[in-house]
């Protein structure tokens, strides 16, 4: 799956579905940073009926905290559905984590030289020679 790379930002796009049906296609920040799933603002969550599991408080990169709503619903991403919880914020871009990554078992490349952005299944990658990593002699 083929993401953008614009102004220094890689994005794919995902569509949401919550537990009565309704489901969006949206553009999601590929967030290396993010150790979470999903992140949405308010607007996108509540006309999805996503389900309330709790609140959840989060420290950020600055070392603020922060406290958000949790819901749980579905995110496909290139064809690939899961079922996984989905954090709240009152507004703000709407993140895609590394866990989501994991839980769909999806590889991220990221080229910047070449403005590429890719998800892929693990076994597509191929090994170019700058990747090999030769062992030095002590």
């Amino acid at each position: 799956m083929l993401g953008t790379f614009n102004n220094d930002q890689p994005k794919i796009e995902i569509e949401i579905t919550g537990a009565v049906g309704y489901s969006k296609k949206v553009e999601a920040l590929i967030d290396s940073g993010f150790n979470g799933y999903l992140t949405i603002p308010y607007t996108i969550a509540f006309p999805l009926g996503l389900i309330l599991t709790g609140i959840q408080s989060s420290t950020l990169a600055n070392g603020e905290s922060s406290s958000h709503f949790v819901c749980v619903g579905s995110i496909r991403v290139d064809g690939k559905r899961v079922n996984t919880t989905i954090d709240i914020q009152p507004e703000g871009t709407i993140l895609l984590g590394t866990k989501l990554l994991k839980e769909l078992k999806k590889t991220f490349v990221l080229d910047c030289a070449n403005g590429k952005v890719e998800i892929i299944e693990p076994k597509n990658i191929k090994s170019s020679p700058s990747s090999k990593v030769k062992k030095r002699k002590r």
